[in-house]
């Protein structure tokens, strides 16, 4: 089985070649600027599942049939998750805790892949506790002026 690194690297060089529209030079001013808005863009969407704003926490999503993410193995569109999101952050009393090592690399003017692991505790309306632990990864794409995730992948562990 290969190694994390080599298939974080294996992603970074295709989605590079697959996202980009050419050979775009990146010097290190523009990748920090890009580090730091998808930095932001990753406050904000724990923010908005901190604060259980689920039209927020949409809003950070990739509208488009390209747009999906795998949670523990199972894929889900966009029409799915936000589906999901709206029907369960209702529910729900509180989201605590967050991202742990949070890493942004720019990939290209317009992508840029976060990894992280979290930890979260969730109550629910009846004030039962689920402690979520495990890794998770975002691609990052500019889209009309603003960062939006257009693919995530979750394992829970």
């Amino acid at each position: 089985m290969p190694n994390r690194a080599r298939l974080v690297g294996l992603l970074a060089i295709f989605t590079g070649m697959a996202c980009s529209k050419g050979v775009t030079q990146m010097d290190q001013s523009h990748r920090t600027q890009i580090v730091q808005a998808v930095e932001q863009r990753m406050r904000s969407f724990e923010a908005a599942e901190r604060a259980l704003d689920a039209e927020k926490l949409v809003g950070h999503f990739a509208v488009g049939p390209d747009f999906y993410i795998y949670n523990d193995g199972q894929r889900l569109t966009y029409e799915i998750m936000t589906t999901a999101v709206r029907s369960t952050f209702p529910t729900l009393r509180s989201i605590e805790g967050g991202f742990i090592d949070l890493h942004v690399m720019a990939l290209a003017p317009d992508v840029a892949l976060a990894t992280a692991r979290f930890q979260e505790t969730v109550t629910d309306g009846n004030g039962s506790q689920t402690i979520q632990h495990g890794a998770a990864s975002w691609l990052w794409r500019q889209v009309g002026g603003e960062w939006r995730i257009a693919y995530g992948h979750v394992d829970h562990y």
